[in-house]
């Protein structure tokens, strides 16, 4: 799973610091009650959990998953989960930390506009420097009302992301070389229209197991790749040229600019005409 979505949570670490920042909304440091527990649900806001000690679960999507000392799970809005004691066992002592992300521009909370919700998972980090970043931010949010609080715990939580981002990448196994070629190609021709059997002869695959070997390697479909890239491109050029939207719908050869925009407020979050605003 961990590997999969590593994609995913580098897409939403590139958007820090110039589009987007994070701001913490609760943060506890306990040892939970034995009636401790929930039923499944999926928050509007992010999450995360670092354990400390004990033992406890949580089901990701359906999947059981052992809460016990230097386990740590994150969860984007909109995955569904559920916790819940073992019993007879010590109780879980947790630093759990709900959080969101918020536009730069207009200061919207956007966590759920993320487009495919994921959770990553990372085993046996209390060695790393995990116990004393989870520590520092729940202290700092602790006096969030002292002039340095609140900031602080954002960036502490900011940088607790790119430290799980850097751990996936140095334990995640080398990209297949096939995958690496296509995505470059994707990207050197983002204004172009490709079909899922071009991406495929290219890597030398039938288009059933490049789709599923694609998925693999970067935790997103070869189809939902290129149209993430296409309005990427997109935006670069609303926000970097004079170009209007229509012209940009033409560029990228959209049939008008109704899809265009309805695609790319589905992707980006946001409708294109918001771009010339920044």
């Amino acid at each position: 799973m961990s590997n999969r979505y590593n994609y995913l949570l580098s897409e939403l670490l590139e958007l820090f610091p110039e589009k987007c920042h994070l701001k913490v909304h609760n943060c506890f440091n306990v040892k939970v009650s034995e009636s401790w527990g929930f039923q499944e649900r999926e928050n509007e806001d992010m999450h995360m959990i670092y354990v400390k000690g004990g033992r406890g679960f949580y089901f990701l999507r359906g999947q059981e998953e052992i809460l016990e000392k230097g386990k740590l799970i994150f969860l984007t809005s909109g995955f569904p989960h559920s916790a819940g004691n073992l019993h007879g066992l010590p109780l879980p002592q947790i630093i759990p930390v709900r959080f969101g992300l918020y536009s730069n521009s207009d200061g919207k909370h956007i966590s759920n506009q993320l487009h495919t919700p994921f959770c990553l998972k990372l085993e046996n980090v209390s060695g790393h420097v995990f116990p004393e970043l989870f520590e520092k931010l729940y202290r700092c949010f602790s006096m969030k009302e002292s002039k340095f609080g609140q900031s602080r715990a954002n960036i502490l939580l900011q940088e607790i992301l790119f430290e799980i981002s850097k751990i996936l990448n140095e334990t995640s196994s080398r990209t297949d070389k096939r995958i690496e070629r296509v995505k470059e190609f994707i990207i050197n021709n983002s204004h172009e229209r490709v079909t899922l059997e071009e991406l495929a002869k290219r890597a030398e695959l039938t288009p059933k197991y490049f789709t599923k070997l694609f998925l693999k390697e970067t935790g997103t479909t070869p189809v939902d790749f290129v149209i993430r890239s296409r309005c990427k491109f997109a935006e670069y050029l609303l926000e970097n040229t004079s170009i209007k939207v229509k012209e940009v719908a033409d560029k990228l050869r959209y049939p008008d600019q109704y899809t265009f925009s309805k695609q790319f407020k589905k992707v980006m979050g946001y409708p294109p005409r918001r771009c010339h605003n920044r």
